[in-house]
């Protein structure tokens, strides 16, 4: 054995990580008609790997594989609510994305892990680390290696810290002995599905991503006009089946300091999002794991969300994007709420904008705004 697990924790610890397991690296051939059937379906989103045998075969990552290790980092914080001075409309972020980018401290370390037993073991072994980005089913690899269990809204759940972590994996061509997958522990009392806006959780542990708010509020393009009033006023992510999981009341906040600080706080006001500099955006969301899909994608979203909430005050910086966002997306988007919200100088402002806009999906979405006015 390349080491034993009372020091494999030792070392976790040290590293700041307290919720560590190993599984063996046998390919998930179980999973594999579970998989397919999704791909039949339609239920692999465009950020899952859609070969069957690259999701169970760690082998095809790392040659020679014979161990992985699992980890979950916690990254609950207390809510960061803004001020009830700050006056205005403001949006919901998903936990996840308040902190800085989760995706850093897990790689940040499982490397302090793999290079302590390298170490420790006094010997070379390769390995290679894997954040959620990874194609591998990694919830189904923390509950192999007694991490939790998987919820019916198909998340991970453990005892300690609930749903809310971030998985990581290392690969290991030694072996390693394995820990005992806990005993599944999900109530199935059917509150995540009741409490998903979209019912994207058909049935226990089905999820149909394209309904999933975690997934569309990350999707580039138009969003199909029947979703739009389903975002309410989430800008980024959803917790709202996590936030039902009887598992997950009271949460335990994370240990990890660096996660506290909240770069996208968890109701953001949403108008002086609209007038976000690229600095700005790289300097406080940027930082977190929304960063990644960009300042449209998430102006997009509070547009959206602006028309939800329905408050006047947006219909004018909503009509300077629709006359000026060199943007089509933004434009098509200001339409739709400028029509949720309705009123006079919304009017104006779509009528204005079906005159001079030579944007035909825009001037579509014009037409339809001011029949929704009418």
């Amino acid at each position: 054995m390349l080491i034993g697990k009372e020091k494999l924790k030792e070392i976790a610890i040290t590293a700041g990580v307290d919720q560590i397991g190993v599984t063996t690296a046998e390919p998930l051939y179980y999973m594999h008609k579970k998989l397919q059937l999704r791909a039949d379906e339609g239920r692999i989103s465009p950020f899952e790997e859609p070969d069957p045998d690259s999701r169970i075969t760690p082998q095809h990552l790392l040659t020679g594989c014979r161990s992985i290790i699992t980890l979950a980092v916690p990254y609950a914080a207390p809510d960061h609510l803004l001020p009830e001075t700050e006056i205005g409309p403001k949006g919901m972020v998903a936990r996840c994305a308040q902190g800085i980018d989760y995706h850093h401290i897990v790689e940040n370390k499982a490397t302090r892990i793999a290079e302590a037993i390298r170490v420790e073991a006094a010997s070379s072994f390769s390995y290679r680390i894997l954040t959620d980005r990874s194609p591998l089913l990694e919830r189904e690899l923390a509950a192999n290696s007694g991490l939790g269990w998987i919820g019916e809204n198909c998340t991970l759940i453990n005892p300690i810290y609930g749903s809310y972590t971030a998985l990581g994996t290392i690969l290991v061509d030694r072996d390693i002995q394995p820990d005992e997958a806990v005993s599944p522990s999900c109530l199935g009392c059917g509150q995540c599905r009741s409490a998903c806006p979209t019912g994207a959780i058909a049935k226990p542990f089905t999820m149909d991503p394209y309904r999933c708010l975690s997934y569309l509020t990350q999707a580039t393009g138009v969003i199909p006009r029947e979703m739009r009033p389903a975002f309410g006023n989430h800008i980024y992510g959803c917790d709202r089946c996590q936030d039902a999981c009887p598992h997950n009341q009271d949460p335990v906040s994370s240990p990890i300091s660096e996660l506290a600080f909240p770069f996208f706080p968890a109701s953001p006001l949403l108008i002086p999002l609209l007038e976000l500099t690229r600095r700005e955006y790289e300097l406080t969301i940027g930082l977190t794991s929304a960063g990644w899909r960009g300042k449209t994608t998430l102006q997009r979203n509070v547009v959206i969300a602006l028309g939800n909430i329905g408050d006047k005050t947006a219909v004018k910086p909503l009509s300077r994007l629709l006359e000026n966002d060199p943007r089509s997306l933004i434009r098509l988007h200001a339409a739709w709420s400028l029509g949720k919200i309705g009123g006079s100088k919304a009017v104006f402002a779509l009528e204005k904008s079906l005159k001079y806009d030579r944007d035909n999906e825009v001037r579509e979405e014009t037409i339809l705004a001011l029949e929704a006015c009418s």
